[in-house]
């Protein structure tokens, strides 16, 4: 991880404290005054936060939602208060009192093009907590690693007494996944190879079985991730550590009836990864890119027979946060299983290392207990 990770000590005193990015490698716990909840608004008491990977990249000095769902680089704000994985308490005052929520964590206009066509979640006026999107007339971008933030009144949902605040701060995930099955076009009885089984793999693998795949090829190389694949319910568990990913190409296709899979999800970014992918996938299939392409990426002609397609997916729209929500709630996908560590908001520092050292750590999914 580029840069150095530093905790300072506290500013001048007001009421909450919250892990500001200061610059490329400084995360700094920092005593920060109160946010005032704007009209539309609410104050969450935050109880829950996940550390993202995207978390990660802002700490390395990148702006991965611009990079992602714009295709520019654009630098981050200056004071930034990350996490956008977020579930906690509203309280409404008499007679309603406090209600648990879990938080959808952007707002777009509304009335650009793409917004009025439904792909809210590509709209370049987001703004989005936790990330560099909006907030230009705040001393803070709010986020999630806070004991308290502000959220839109109309973007809190109730949260079900079974969900636990912790289980709750992957529903951003989970909406990702919902929109990322889609994009690859998951039909009832398709077979699905997934390369990187961390915590969105995994909630993608879970979706596509729950929107009716027959089956998942789980590939890592990480003990902790492939073991809660199986445990999961994945068809074949491949531990791709040790062989080029090219290698495990006639594994696959022989594991999905000779034919290769009809949709591969790629998570790691990587170029081996994705020649790999696309070298698969069998006929009529999607190959999806979670990560985009990498630099120096070839399709090969080959590619190109049979209505193979290769495309991208981020974010989520409104709606695949709500169904996210309903396959949580009905109990059809699980993500206790995925929550590995559990850190105060004080050891934040450490929740981030633990995140982005999984080889060391053992970690899946890391969460902020503010």
């Amino acid at each position: 991880m580029a840069g150095r990770l530093t905790q300072c000590a506290s500013e001048v005193g007001p009421p909450m404290r919250a892990a500001v990015l200061c610059g490329p490698g400084r995360l700094e716990l920092r005593d920060v005054p109160e946010p005032e909840p704007a009209p539309g608004e609410a104050l969450v008491h935050v109880r829950a936060c996940g550390v993202c990977g995207s978390d990660l990249r802002y700490l390395r000095g990148e702006n991965p939602w611009a990079r992602h769902t714009l295709g520019v680089d654009r630098p981050n704000p200056p004071e930034m208060i990350l996490g956008h994985e977020v579930a906690g308490e509203v309280d409404w005052g008499p007679p309603r009192g406090r209600e648990r929520v879990a938080v959808l964590a952007f707002k777009t206009c509304g009335v650009c093009r793409l917004c009025r066509q439904g792909k809210e979640h590509l709209c370049a006026d987001t703004e989005h907590l936790g990330h560099g999107a909006g907030w230009r007339d705040r001393p803070y971008n709010p986020g999630g690693m806070a004991e308290r933030m502000p959220a839109w009144v109309d973007h809190l949902y109730p949260l079900p007494d079974r969900i636990s605040f912790e289980e709750a701060t992957l529903l951003d995930g989970l909406g990702v996944a919902v929109h990322a099955v889609g994009r690859a076009g998951v039909r009832w009885g398709d077979r699905v190879a997934i390369w990187g089984c961390g915590p969105i793999g995994l909630l993608i693998a879970q979706t596509a079985r729950a929107l009716g795949a027959a089956s998942i090829v789980a590939l890592d190389r990480n003990e902790a991730a492939l073991e809660t694949a199986r445990e999961l319910g994945a068809t074949l568990v491949r531990d791709v550590g040790h062989v080029p990913p090219a290698e495990v190409v006639p594994e696959v296709v022989a594991a999905t009836g000779g034919d290769g899979p009809d949709a591969v999800v790629d998570t790691t970014g990587a170029l081996e990864v994705q020649s790999a992918a696309l070298a698969m996938v069998g006929r009529g299939g999607t190959v999806l890119l979670m990560a985009g392409a990498a630099e120096g990426l070839e399709v090969p002609r080959s590619f190109h027979a049979a209505e193979r397609t290769l495309t991208t997916s981020c974010n989520n729209t409104l709606r695949e946060y709500q169904i996210g929500l309903e396959l949580l709630t009905q109990g059809r996908v699980r993500v206790a299983p995925l929550i590995s560590h559990r850190f105060a908001l004080t050891q934040v520092t450490e929740a981030f290392a633990a995140a982005a050292d999984k080889e060391r750590s053992g970690a899946l999914k890391v969460v902020v207990l503010p």
